[in-house]
């Protein structure tokens, strides 16, 4: 059949779209992998990194740990020297004109060392475990921070030789001190939330108060401006005079402690990290473009002309290209504009698709002139089709997309959300616990189909065939009466049967002189699991009686009478003819009972919590978790869409069989 001239014309407007949806899902991908501009780099100490230092001139990366070792790599990051200490180096200052490296450690000693050897050429006890500390650039006065406590610190001045010029007393901790540009005060903040400037013989100059407890300095590029960073992860921007300049704070839902604090080169960002391991990024004024959750905590911020280079108190450098970090912002505005993309261009294709073809435009033309017709009765039920669609068809929408992201607890917003692809279902395979789930899962299949095909169709037909109707009613309504409790009263009294102590199968078994068979039913890996399968014996579930009773009572009165003249015994009839003639109720009970297993964690929940180790964990329960403790939403997501695809595979399934029988 040949299109005609308006239908071609809706075809090929239909294949752009759909190449534009295309093009658009593949944009958003590479724009999410873009804007995630924190990479590793070929540095790794293996060690709990703390503290960085860079030499422009020979390319020299300085890492000082924790584990008491200062490392020195090379332009191509290989190790040139290593030191050892008696403590965790806590700052690191390189002058490049002199080949040297001033290191503060909190062994109380700072080192002069050669940068290229790692020759310890002095060392200055000052008695004091050392916050931080600062060298002029000339390399004759070293500025440190050091105190015995929290209500006793000093500010104390050396030579370069490590003769002290002076100290300077303070009942205030000092967690992060520099010198001014023109190295005539000093700029330091404290405990009490203050950032003060004080001369050389600590005569105060000038103070500013802020809410919080301030934990470090950092100065901004070339400028005269500094960043003072609060422990709530707040920060304020001062100049030489400690004029306010500015104030921010990261957008975050946790209460986070705050580390370390630092700038690019241009001093144009303000880069933030906070013991939780979250790291902040924010632009010229004071907007968060940028966030990320790294496995420990952040410790250490450095700039150089070509990046910023992050430690952790983990082996790993990660570094942030200067490019990539100027390009951000557009790229978040891009990501934006695509997500709408993603969602429009479909639309219009479908739309678009269906003009095409000639009777799906003719229905949707009848479908149009039905809705104008009945206007009024269908503006009355647009409430209910909004509440509908935004209650019922949003969430599995989002679910289904957000199952393809890295979604979670640490990345809630839109601009933190990427598409990361099949990662989250290729988790589900290497993790284990998802693998250890299907084979619990299994196991409840095969033992909750066998119980609700057996008993409850046996006394079913039990109650059936009884003679007296009293009698039917009666036992009709004492099986169908546990279907008011609650199940999770039925649960909770099943926990109570498995208890080791008081539990009725132990107490039982001991009247009985079985004591070696008691058994701590939920808690041994080898019981937990069939106990939970024996729950609800002897099996007798009142929904299923229900159904295979109303099939019974369906069954014509006629094909028994012709079987018993035939000659047929009950167990014959029950078994050739009754059972057959109620096959659609048992499939219908048959999908019921499969979908029920595989979306059911509550009863596991309760008795064991998955355990003990995995010998009861199933699917469910690890979405429960994942959605609820862990944080892992788009793996959550990812779970239940694996969840609903089995169970529409076995739902289709056992369709197509009974259409095939029907």
């Amino acid at each position: 059949m040949k299109l005609s001239k308006l239908n071609r014309r809706w075809f090929f407007i239909t294949i752009a779209f759909a190449v534009l949806s295309i093009f658009s899902f593949l944009l958003f991908y590479f724009v999410g992998k873009s804007t995630d501009i924190l990479k590793e780099t070929e540095i790794n100490t293996s060690l709990q990194n703390n503290t960085l230092a860079y030499d422009e001139e020979k390319k020299i990366t300085l890492v000082g740990t924790y584990n008491n070792k200062l490392i020195a790599y090379d332009e191509d990051n290989q190790t040139m020297w290593t030191m050892d200490a008696k403590g965790p180096f806590r700052q690191l200052i390189v002058n490049s004109d002199q080949r040297l490296v001033y290191a503060g450690n909190e062994d109380n000693f700072v080192y002069t060392i050669n940068l290229d050897t790692g020759e310890i050429i002095n060392s200055i006890d000052v008695e004091r475990r050392i916050y931080d500390i600062d060298v002029t650039k000339d390399g004759k006065e070293i500025l440190v921070s050091a105190g015995v406590n929290t209500a006793k610190h000093n500010i104390l001045i050396y030579t370069s030789q490590g003769e002290l010029i002076n100290n300077i007393q303070f009942k205030t901790q000092i967690k992060g001190l520099t010198y001014s540009a023109d190295e005539t005060n000093i700029i330091f903040v404290n405990n009490r939330g203050e950032i003060v400037k004080i001369d050389k013989e600590g005569q105060e100059i000038g103070k500013i108060k802020t809410k919080y407890e301030l934990v470090d300095l950092s100065h901004i590029g070339e400028s005269d401006h500094y960043v003072a960073l609060l422990n709530d992860a707040s920060f304020a921007v001062i100049d030489e005079e400690l004029n306010l300049i500015s104030t921010g704070k990261p957008e975050t839902d946790y209460a986070v402690e705050a580390t370390v604090a630092g700038t690019d080169s241009t001093g144009k960002h303000i880069i933030i990290g906070t013991k939780e391991g979250f790291l902040y990024i924010m632009d010229q004024e004071n907007k968060q473009i940028f966030s990320k959750r790294l496995p420990n905590s952040v410790s250490g911020i450095m700039s150089v002309d070509e990046g910023i280079y992050i430690s952790s108190l983990s082996g790993n450098i990660l570094k942030i290209d200067s490019g990539n970090l100027n390009n951000i912002n557009k790229l978040l505005q891009l990501e934006v504009i695509l997500q709408v993309l993603m969602i429009l261009f479909p639309i219009i294709t479908l739309f678009s698709l269906v003009m095409t073809i000639q009777r799906a435009k003719e229905v949707l033309y009848k479908l149009g002139k039905k809705l104008y017709k009945h206007r009024v009765p269908y503006l009355l039920l647009v409430p209910t089709f909004i509440l509908l669609i935004f209650f019922n068809y949003t969430p599995v929408f989002i679910a289904v997309t957000r199952a393809f992201t890295n979604w979670s607890k640490d990345f809630n917003t839109l601009a933190e959300i990427k598409f990361v692809g099949l990662d989250n279902f290729k988790l589900m395979l290497s993790e284990g616990y998802f693998l250890t789930g299907l084979g619990n899962l299994a196991l409840m299949i095969i033992f909750g189909l066998l119980k609700v095909l057996t008993v409850p169709v046996l006394i079913a037909w039990l109650v059936y065939s009884m003679k007296g109707s009293k009698e039917k009613f009666a036992f009709r309504f004492l099986f169908v009466l546990p279907m008011v409790v609650p199940g999770i009263v039925s649960t909770l009294m099943w926990q109570q049967i498995y208890d080791p102590t008081i539990g009725l199968i132990n107490q039982v078994l001991g009247k009985v002189g079985l004591e070696n068979l008691q058994r701590v039913w939920l808690g041994n890996p080898k019981t937990a699991i069939w106990a939970i399968i024996f729950m609800g014996f002897p099996f007798i579930n009142a929904l299923a009686f229900l159904v295979y009773y109303g099939g019974f009572i369906s069954v014509d009165a006629s094909l028994l009478e012709a079987s018993e003249v035939d000659g047929a015994k009950r167990w014959d009839i029950f078994w050739k003819v009754q059972l057959p003639m109620i096959s659609s109720q048992i499939k219908m009970m048959i999908v019921l009972t499969f979908i029920g297993i595989v979306q059911d964690f509550s009863s596991v929940y309760i008795l064991t919590g998955g355990g003990p180790g995995t010998s009861t964990y199933v699917p469910g329960l690890e979405l429960y978790y994942n959605a609820t403790k862990f944080g892992r939403y788009g793996y959550a997501c990812a779970l239940g869409l694996v969840m609903f695809v089995f169970i529409m595979i076995g739902t289709i399934i056992n369709m197509r069989n009974q259409a095939k029988n029907d």
